[in-house]
């Protein structure tokens, strides 16, 4: 059986290696034959022959190294070769025998081997005629691999050739037979024609040409033309596959083999409509452009390089009665005033020895009644890609009425008294009237173009030069204010403005300025204006607000601070009827009727009065004094300005007077009636004059202390500590404390106070003259609290005296002090007051609703 394996030489059919190991077999009479090539570096079977299966192991097994040997290489027996005894190839097949012949080429190299192989050994190796017949094979398959590298060179060549003409996309390139029908069409054609390869080969490729170059038979005369001068080239138009037309340069050439025959033809076509097109509008444009020149009312030239006069338009020709050729070099001088000539001249020939632009005025003479006219000539220089200069070109324009304007203007410049100046485009000054000399000092060389700038006070310079360049890039009005320099040395202050000058193209070619001396008004408004600092410094110390209501046109207008009287923003829209709703309803119709009074001429036009204002977004109740005066005009009301100012402290001073001269009646009705009560109960119980008199003035000082206390508190609410300590102070004694108190910081009202206080004193007293303070080893402990029990928080207050006087038994008459106490936490308080007479000293015990203690109502009881 025939076996086939892989080889890099896919060009040539695997069967013909094939053929070559069946023939060596046959003809060696061997049971395997093989063809090994060289692939990648090393040695495989390529192809193979077996009659019997144990020959699929050969495909693709390696193989050993090539003989070194010119013909056949015999081993009779390969067990007894080491060389070849271990060989991958021959242990496939269990060989013994093998004949061997290099694939040698005519340079040397060697492809490979043709090997036969048989599992016996043979003593005689092979024949001279089957050696032969193997070489004879063996040329055979180096023959084969040849023409397949060959064949694969080609089509690599093929490949290659066929990626440039389809890289050359700009181009369309067609090869064609002798016949003219496609046979190439590159990826240039696809796209530039728009037919497809697959649709042209085989078809005549004159399908492109237009119907008129196909009825004259252009394609066939193209052909003619290439196969006689070698090639034949043309512009013209050409189809695309939609029928639109195009512009191309085309090249037939012919296609010749390496003996002379002719094969067929090569069309290259190149898309040229662009150009066409560009070039059609060049032309245009210069038809368009030598009319408008032919045609053109300004005199319009052209120069050589070296400044020769080459061509003047009619213009010139009509105007100064010049010939071209008259005019022609330097002819065209001669119609410049004499007077003018050589500096005209001199200028242009500056111009053409620097290369830069020509700019002059000219006086010209018209040829139909011999008058001069100005005229403005420019040029410009023409150059070519590389700079060099090549020609010139210019015109000349009529700036005669111009030049008059400027005469005019100039005169009257000189006349006036203000300076005037005329500034350029780019910020200097070309022209100051004689009021600038006469006022500077200066002459027109220390002035001109921007020597005036050193006359500009130095703290007025930058700003003023600032404002000229953004005047000048935003091309509007230039309006500033600055100090200039006289020439005795002074300052004097200076409006200046100035005007931005427009062509009929409405670019500007100039400013216009003036300058006027507003030196004295300026003073007059510094004055005002510290005049009106003052008042404002006066205003806001007296943190008045203004508001001025113009009555022709309904503006009201109010500052910051009236304003913030109404609750509103300074940039708040403001009405007269904002201002009737920010006012107090109450208070709203009465102040209407008396605005609506002061505007009646026969009311002096007065207003002064106070009223209540509710924030129209805060809220806030403020009182309002505001005064105001209506100027009139003719008997009418037109303008009504006034202040305002904030009263709400002054009205809540007020009131607060109000209420604590009624509050202090009341409390010197309340005392007379408490120091009545305490005389009264002091001198009812009492035996003994003396003692009647010092316990009525205890009880007096004590309360005066209580009253002290809470009017250091304006009779809100006193701290227990202080009433405390201001009751007990003068039986305290600075070395043994005797009575000792304990407990938190209580608000009390001013009616719990006083009683509060009454009561330490009777206590303190009774102790003093009776119990625990009677003797020197007694003490006292005063301990209040707060219980949060039940309902509502109660005060507890506990006096216990100890280690005074033993007491026996319970007094038999309550005297002034129990009942005083009695009264002023019961009934009054709605608390109750406990006395227990124990032998270790008596124990008071008062509790009230803490409420009750706290109350502020309780100061209207006092």
């Amino acid at each position: 059986m025939m076996i086939g394996s892989a080889s890099s030489l896919d060009s040539v059919p695997k069967q013909s290696f094939a053929d070559i190991a069946r023939l060596a077999a046959e003809l060696c009479r061997t049971a395997h034959a093989v063809v090994c090539l060289n692939e990648a570096d090393q040695v495989r079977a390529s192809a193979c022959y077996s009659r019997n299966t144990e020959g699929a192991r050969l495909a693709g097994a390696l193989c050993a190294p090539a003989p070194v040997s010119e013909g056949v290489h015999v081993v009779p027996d390969l067990q007894q070769d080491p060389q070849f005894s271990h060989s991958p190839l021959t242990a496939a097949v269990r060989a013994r025998f093998s004949a061997t012949v290099p694939l040698r080429t005519a340079q040397g190299a060697v492809l490979g081997w043709l090997c036969v192989l048989d599992p016996e050994p043979r003593p005689d190796g092979l024949t001279v005629d089957q050696q032969a017949c193997l070489a004879s094979l063996g040329r055979q398959a180096v023959t084969l691999v040849e023409l397949g590298q060959a064949v694969q060179r080609n089509k690599a060549q093929e490949i290659l050739q066929a990626r440039i003409l389809d890289s050359a996309t700009d181009y369309a390139i067609i090869a064609m037979d002798r016949n003219g029908r496609v046979t190439r069409w590159n990826t240039g054609a696809e796209r530039i024609l728009g037919w497809h390869e697959d649709e042209m080969l085989g078809d005549p490729a004159h399908v492109f040409f237009t119907p008129e170059d196909r009825a004259a038979g252009r394609p066939e005369i193209e052909m003619a033309l290439a196969l006689r001068d070698g090639r034949a080239s043309d512009e013209r138009w050409h189809l695309r596959k939609g029928g639109e037309r195009f512009w191309a340069s085309g090249e037939m050439m012919p296609l010749t083999a390496e003996d002379g025959t002719q094969l067929g033809f090569l069309k290259i076509v190149r898309d040229r409509t662009q150009q066409q097109n560009d070039a059609a509008v060049l032309h245009d444009s210069e038809m368009r452009f030598r009319s408008l020149v032919e045609v053109s009312p300004q005199v319009v030239w052209f120069g050589d390089a070296a400044g020769n006069l080459t061509y003047c338009n009619p213009t010139w020709c009509a105007y100064t009665g010049l010939t071209p050729a008259a005019s022609s070099g330097d002819g065209w001088a001669s119609a410049i005033h004499p007077d003018h000539r050589e500096r005209v001249l001199g200028v242009w020939r500056h111009a053409v020895a620097t290369g830069g632009h020509y700019e002059v005025e000219i006086p010209l003479r018209r040829a139909s009644d011999g008058q001069y006219r100005w005229f403005l000539a420019r040029g410009k220089p023409v150059r070519n890609a590389a700079g060099a200069l090549e020609s010139w070109i210019g015109i000349a324009l009529d700036i005669h009425e111009r030049r008059s304007a400027e005469q005019r203007f100039q005169a009257l410049t000189e006349l006036s008294p203000a300076i005037i100046w005329f500034g350029n485009p780019d910020g200097s000054l070309s022209y100051l009237n004689d009021r600038w000399y006469e006022y500077t000092g200066q002459t027109p060389s220390e002035a001109l173009p921007l020597g005036w700038s050193t006359v500009i006070h130095p703290d007025d310079l930058s700003g003023l030069l600032q404002s000229w360049e953004e005047a000048r890039s935003r091309e509007t009005l230039y309006d500033t204010e600055a100090r200039l320099r006289r020439h005795d040395g002074t300052y004097r202050w200076f409006l200046i403005r100035a005007e931005p000058q427009r062509d009929e193209a409405g670019k500007i070619f100039g400013w216009l300025g003036s300058n006027s001396d507003i030196h004295d008004r300026k003073h007059a408004e510094e004055a005002l204006q510290k005049a009106q600092d003052k008042l404002r410094l006066a205003i806001a110390a007296t943190d008045i607000g203004i508001f001025d209501y113009d009555l022709i046109t309904g503006d009201l207008g109010w500052d910051a601070r009236v304003c913030a009287l109404f609750g509103l923003s300074p940039d708040a829209p403001i009405s007269y009827d904002v201002f009737l709703s920010g006012l107090h309803p109450d208070d709203r119709d009465w102040v209407d009727r008396a605005v609506q009074a002061a505007l009646d001429p026969a009311s002096g036009g007065m207003y002064d009065i106070a009223y209540r204002t509710i924030g129209l977004s805060d809220g806030v109740e403020r009182w309002i004094a505001a005064q105001g005066q209506v100027i009139f005009e003719r008997g009418r009301a037109v303008r009504f300005i006034g202040t305002a100012r904030d009263i709400s402290d002054v009205k809540r001073a007020e009131e607060h007077q109000r209420l604590l001269a009624g509050e202090l009646q009341h409390r010197i009705k309340n005392t007379l009636a408490m120091v009545q009560a305490i005389a009264n109960q002091t001198l009812r119980g009492a035996t003994d004059l003396d003692e009647a008199r010092e316990a009525f003035a205890g009880r007096l000082i004590s309360l005066g202390r209580a009253h002290d206390i809470l009017t250091q508190a304006s009779w809100t609410a006193a701290p227990i500590i202080e009433v405390i300590e201001g009751a007990l102070c003068v039986h305290r004694h600075a070395s043994v404390p005797r009575i000792r108190t304990t407990g938190p910081d209580v608000q009390l009202a001013a009616k719990p106070a006083l009683s509060l206080a009454l009561a330490l004193h009777e206590l303190a007293t009774n102790a003093a003259k009776y119990g625990a303070l009677s003797n020197e080893s007694g003490f006292v402990e005063l301990r209040w609290n707060v219980v949060h029990e039940g309902a509502a928080p109660r005060f507890c207050l506990t006096w216990s005296e100890h280690g005074g006087p033993p007491i026996l038994s319970e007094p038999t008459r309550r005297g002034f002090g129990s009942r005083l106490i009695a009264r002023s936490f019961t009934s009054e308080m709605g608390g109750a007051v406990s006395l227990t007479y124990a032998p270790t000293g008596l124990v008071c015990r008062i509790e009230a609703p803490l409420a009750s203690m706290q109350e502020q109502k309780a100061m209207a009881a006092a």
